[in-house]
């Protein structure tokens, strides 16, 4: 786990699980990205990795379960539709890349 900070990140937790890092790290960049808020991390039993992207008026509530842990983000975009596919295209990369290992 790792602490993220920036002007878009909430400032009252900024502790991230490692698999939500790059969805994070490649919402920061988003121009159409006017927040980041990280919620609490849970722990969970041994899994595959996955995410779940669900609409919110704001924008978006993303659900990202890494092998032991999950994290609820909520991303405050102008863009929902855009700002998820290029989220989702960080995750394919993620996953593709850890395949390859």
């Amino acid at each position: 786990m790792s602490h993220i900070s920036g002007k878009k990140i909430a400032k009252s937790h900024s502790t991230v699980i490692k698999a939500a890092e790059p969805v994070i790290r490649a919402a920061l960049k988003l121009e159409e990205v006017s927040k980041i808020i990280t919620g609490e991390i849970a722990t969970i039993r041994n899994g595959t990795e996955r995410i779940k992207f669900t609409g919110i008026p704001a924008g978006l509530k993303i659900m990202v379960r890494g092998v032991n842990a999950r994290q609820q983000l909520f991303i405050y975009t102008s863009q929902p539709d855009s700002t998820q596919k290029k989220l989702e295209q960080v995750w394919q990369k993620k996953i593709c890349f850890k395949k390859n290992l």
